[in-house]
């Protein structure tokens, strides 16, 4: 049998780019419960200023589960509308999804592996329970910042009582800027 012999410079390495996954990739596949959009704070100047609060909370809340929906997701996750449905069948034993606490977090994201405050464990892990998860995504706060949006979420382990992942999420003003704001949110977990 012969040898295949080649000349230098003939074989390159092939470059494979290095292409990073969502960082809440690998809970796609898992049970999760994203909970409503907690607090809302309004910049004086920007399209925060004139918000109907209550009806931007249930629009957001909406195109979250739309757009993770759309990508696949299906009803692996319960999304906000599911979390408050369960909530309202089982009020002697659910907090109220739209209250649970998480003000702290407010000005200070947590970090990683960091216990959650007592009271936001409390109060999630029986929204988690009803829907037989262990995982619930917090969008702690919406935010208007002149013509841009921030939204801070918080991946929580209701039953560890932690942290998993916290972030902020700056979207640019467009015209459909709270559709953006979904679609970043289902980037975090799906490509698009």
């Amino acid at each position: 049998m012969g040898a295949l012999l080649l000349a230098p410079g003939w074989v390159r390495a092939q470059e494979v780019p290095v292409v990073a996954a969502p960082p809440l990739a690998g809970f796609s596949a898992m049970r999760v419960a994203i909970v409503p959009v907690q607090l809302f704070r309004a910049d004086t100047a920007g399209w925060s200023a004139a918000v109907n609060w209550g009806a931007l909370r249930v629009t957001l809340d909406s195109l979250i589960g739309e757009e993770l929906r759309d990508r696949g997701l299906g009803s692996r996750w319960a999304y906000a509308r599911d979390v408050v449905r369960s909530a309202r069948r089982n009020p002697t034993y659910a907090t109220d999804p739209y209250a649970l606490g998480v003000g702290r977090w407010r000005s200070t994201p947590p970090k990683a592996d960091e216990a959650m405050p007592v009271v936001v464990a409390d109060n999630l892990r029986p929204l988690t329970a009803l829907g037989d998860t262990r995982y619930a995504l917090i969008p702690v706060e919406l935010r208007g910042q002149g013509s841009d949006a921030v939204l801070r979420l918080v991946l929580a382990d209701t039953r560890a009582r932690s942290v998993i992942w916290a972030g902020d999420l700056l979207i640019t003003g467009s015209a459909d800027l709270i559709g953006d704001v979904a679609r970043r949110v289902a980037d975090l977990v799906m490509e698009p």
